[in-house]
């Protein structure tokens, strides 16, 4: 029987709950298409990409009793005697029966009367991680009849008879361990401490120095990859009977220190906040010029530190920021079309998704968490997996309660999850708790609201919008011509005085400037002098200050005294205020030429002038031919794509309502044949499928989804199931299962290209 018909036995005899923590362990198994049956769902348990997500997920004691099951098996003690795995890690069988019970939730042993199963894929051919090798049978496989039988007489067995019944007599001479020990005790000194060095550490090694007893007693066996190895059965026997695997049953200890609750929710709302805003710069400066990529599609670290210096952020925020607005789609790479011959070709780019609006900042915030919290992507599991696990951790404790010892959770999530990568471990952690601190999921070591709201997602809105609407919304103006905003601003708030004023400080506090160069980037922008000051005076906790006044209303009066035409360019302006450009000593490079009293011509093109005027201290702007200013480009199409919560449907799935809907369901169903589906549809079009048509039945047939047309509607379709005159298939679009008729069903659309990824 194969591992999927094993586990739909089991699956069929199970309750609705037991049902339910097979699922709630192996989530993934729930993924759309939903599984219509438990044949699916064993199919599914069975593959090998869900059991390794499984085994990435395993604490140390499980994994361990997991290893000793295995052990077993490859050494012919199939099923496992429940005792003998209790005797290889050193504890009593009531602790392994308790740990063999979780590992059958999650599908990963088979217990039975008789001793614990274990299924196909999850069988090992080497123990090297335990320092053990490969088994007998399997270094033996190699030899041919003639080897086996001088081997075995060798060994005082009989020499005769087929190479299976050789290679049998011979793996039960090495699994007793008395006999190979009391052979062992004949060999020469020195390959006694040869064989019990490698018995003791390395199993397998290569360049070994001749040891011709080891050989001719199979204690060591040259591999067809030119290495020598110790079978696993010698290894044991050499360690003796005492020897025990590794088994550590007990969590490590760990310090809790309680920073307080309200100090972790502020730290938190800080860092959502100031989340939001490097977010929200990094899109405008985006829209305005797109962030140049590197050949491995990657920001290069100058650029990263460029706009950390420009937003006021570090170089992680600025990171993490692009890289996850990236990764939820608010920046999207532009790949510039190929070069002409004997051009260099532009490099990609990233910038704002023109049909995306931008989210409102609680939605916002949301959007970059869950992208943070799901991402898996190839390659990365390791890190996703360490970021949940620490969050996982640390939320068992209470509000306000911390694990400050970053060795101390680095132990304990090793303990949780040993499979992670052991060499830098610490690493992972560190990098994990330095993203979980800029997004507000971690402060001060302890787990704040938001990282509890990933785990119940149910109370993700509600947690977000109160810790985004604690936001300021106001500033504090002051007489030397700065703002002072204590504590974070909101993205309206921090995007106005960024468009009007400089950074200067940020902490706990985030303070701007004023200036005549910053006032006039407000202009530049197309503001207005009204418009500016009713925009400050409903951010200021009180009157504007009148220096700030003053400087809006000076820098208004300057600004356009002089004009930059687009005719490759013309400056048009006051006779006095020509004059003085025209004779002054930094424009020279302009090549400024007097043609009338208000107009002075440049061999600068617009932009160039523009700028040199503006580097000399004077406030121009920019206009066209027809006398029209020009205003900086912007994005001419309105968006059309909104970002939304996810409805109740679209949360992750409730393993209940799963195991209730497919135990009332066939446990089996109709597997859909190879032209099956033609052939019921051809009856369809009395016997004519155009080669469209049969093409679209084979794509549904291979699991590719198709457009069709059912009463009229329009349906995106694939995993079809044939019953009688009914095609059984999932919804793309309605995210379901659908129950089509035959006779309803129009095959003239053409393929739709949506990924089932």
């Amino acid at each position: 029987m194969t591992t999927a018909g094993e586990l739909l036995g089991r699956l069929a005899g199970l309750d609705k709950d037991a049902l339910a923590k097979v699922l709630a362990h192996r989530p993934d198994v729930l993924l759309e298409p939903w599984p219509r049956r438990l044949d699916v769902v064993a199919a599914r348990l069975a593959a090998a990409e869900s059991i390794e997500a499984a085994l990435l997920r395993l604490p140390a004691p499980l994994l361990q009793v997991l290893r000793a099951v295995q052990l077993c098996h490859a050494l012919g003690r199939r099923p496992a005697p429940t005792e003998e795995v209790a005797r290889l890690l050193g504890t009593d069988a009531r602790t392994v029966e308790a740990a063999v019970a979780e590992l059958a939730e999650r599908a990963l042993l088979l217990p039975g009367t008789d001793g614990i199963g274990l299924p196909d894929p999850l069988r090992r051919n080497t123990f090297a991680a335990e320092g053990l090798g490969r088994p007998l049978a399997g270094l033996f496989e190699e030899f041919g009849t003639s080897r086996l039988a001088k081997l075995s007489r060798t060994l005082g067995l009989p020499g005769t008879g087929r190479k299976a019944e050789l290679l049998l007599g011979l793996v039960e001479f090495f699994r007793d361990g008395e006999t190979v020990r009391a052979l062992f005790d004949t060999a020469p000194e020195e390959t006694r401490n040869l064989l019990r060095d490698m018995a003791d550490s390395v199993p397998e090694v290569q360049g070994l120095a001749p040891a011709g007893w080891a050989f001719d007693h199979g204690f060591l066996v040259g591999t067809f990859h030119g290495t020598v190895a110790m079978p696993i059965e010698v290894s044991l026997a050499l360690r003796g009977p005492d020897h025990q695997l590794p088994f550590t049953p007990d969590e490590p200890p760990y310090p809790v220190t309680h920073t307080g609750a309200d100090a972790a929710e502020a730290a938190s709302s800080a860092a959502a906040l100031r989340l939001l805003d490097r977010v929200s710069a990094i899109l405008d400066l985006a829209a305005t010029d797109p962030l140049p990529l590197l050949k491995d599609g990657t920001i290069g670290s100058r650029l990263v530190k460029k706009i950390a210096k420009d937003t006021g952020g570090t170089p992680a925020e600025i990171e993490l920021a692009i890289d996850l607005a990236a990764q939820a789609g608010l920046l999207v790479a532009d790949e510039p079309p190929p070069p002409r011959r004997g051009h260099k070709a532009p490099a990609p780019t990233l910038a704002p998704d023109p049909d995306l609006v931008r989210p409102a900042p609680a939605l916002l915030y949301r959007l970059l968490l869950t992208t943070w919290w799901d991402a898996a992507a190839p390659g990365f599991e390791a890190d996703a997996l360490v970021r949940q696990v620490i969050v996982r951790l640390l939320a068992r404790l209470g509000p306000g309660e911390a694990v400050t010892d970053v060795e101390a959770l680095t132990g304990l999530v090793g303990w949780h999850a040993p499979m992670l990568p052991a060499d830098d471990l610490a690493g992972y952690v560190r990098d994990a708790l330095g993203e979980c601190e800029l997004l507000g999921v971690v402060a001060h070591g302890a787990v704040t609201a938001a990282g509890r709201a990933l785990l119940e997602p149910h109370t993700l809105v509600n947690v977000t919008d109160e810790l985004v609407s604690r936001a300021r919304t106001t500033a504090l103006f002051g007489t030397d011509l700065t703002a002072i905003v204590p504590g974070s601003p909101d993205a309206r708030l921090a995007a106005l005085l960024d468009s009007v004023a400089d950074r200067e400080a940020q902490g706990t506090a985030t303070s701007w400037r004023f200036s005549p160069a910053s006032v006039r980037r407000a202009f530049d922008q197309g503001a207005t002098t009204g418009e500016l000051l009713d925009d400050l005076r409903t951010i200021a906790a009180g009157e504007l200050p009148q220096p700030l006044v003053y400087l809006v209303n000076d820098v208004a009066r300057r600004h356009g005294e002089a004009q930059v035409i687009d005719v490759a360019s013309v400056v048009v302006g006051e006779p006095a205020v020509l004059a003085e450009l025209a004779a002054h000593r930094k424009l020279a490079k302009l090549g400024l030429r007097a043609v009338a009293p208000t107009v002075l011509t440049s061999t600068v093109d617009a932009s160039g002038t523009l700028a040199a005027l503006r580097e000399a201290g004077y406030a121009p702007t920019r206009h066209a031919a027809d006398g029209s200013i020009v205003l900086p480009a912007r994005d001419q199409a309105e968006p059309t794509v909104a970002v939304r919560d996810p409805e109740p449907d679209e949360l992750p799935a409730d393993p209940a309502g799963h195991a209730e809907r497919l135990l009332a369901a066939p446990s089996t169903g109709p597997v859909l044949l190879r032209g099956q589906l033609a052939r019921a549809m051809s009856d369809r079009y009395a016997g004519r499928l155009t080669p469209k048509q049969q093409q679209l039945c084979w794509q549904l047939e291979a699991g590719l989804p198709v457009d069709v047309a059912y009463d009229g509607e329009h349906l995106v379709i694939a995993y079809p199931e044939l019953d009688g005159d009914v095609l059984d298939v999932w919804s793309l679009l309605e995210r379901t299962y659908r129950r089509l008729e035959l006779a309803r069903i129009e095959l003239a659309q053409a393929s739709t290209a949506v990924s089932l990824a």
